[in-house]
């Protein structure tokens, strides 16, 4: 029996684990200073080796360990309290949170590539005017 061996991997180029490296340390300052937004560096690093869709997914995968980790950090500078993690006043948002991202997993697949750039590109603009001028 002879095993079928899969083609090898080119190395990637001392520049591009560079640029990679840079890229993720952003988006982990960026998570830990602002609490989120640390996916769209990444996302844009993902996007030159993966589909779209998979970027999408990557980053977020990305992300969870990253938020977990500045939540753990703010909880340790006191910048947080366990009773404010679990308050009431949080219910609302993960009532709605959980099963619409439940759906936007779903909707990743079946939806076209360039409704989710816009969508996405909406959303940046949108955040970026509500920051700047309010």
């Amino acid at each position: 029996m002879s095993a079928v061996s899969a083609p090898a991997k080119s190395k990637p180029s001392r520049c591009s684990v560079i640029l990679s490296s840079v890229t993720a340390f952003c988006a982990g300052v960026v998570n830990g200073l602002l609490g989120t937004g640390g996916g769209i560096p990444l996302l844009f690093l993902l996007r030159r080796h993966s589909a779209a869709q998979d970027a999408f997914a990557s980053a977020l995968c990305c992300i969870l360990p990253l938020s977990i980790l500045s939540a753990a950090l703010y909880y340790q500078t006191g910048s947080i309290t366990v009773s404010e993690l679990f308050s009431s006043d949080i219910l609302p948002y993960l009532l709605g949170a959980i099963p619409g991202g439940i759906l936007g997993a779903v909707l990743l697949d079946r939806l076209k590539l360039s409704l989710i750039q816009y969508v996405f590109a909406a959303l940046l603009l949108f955040s970026g005017w509500r920051m700047a001028f309010s």
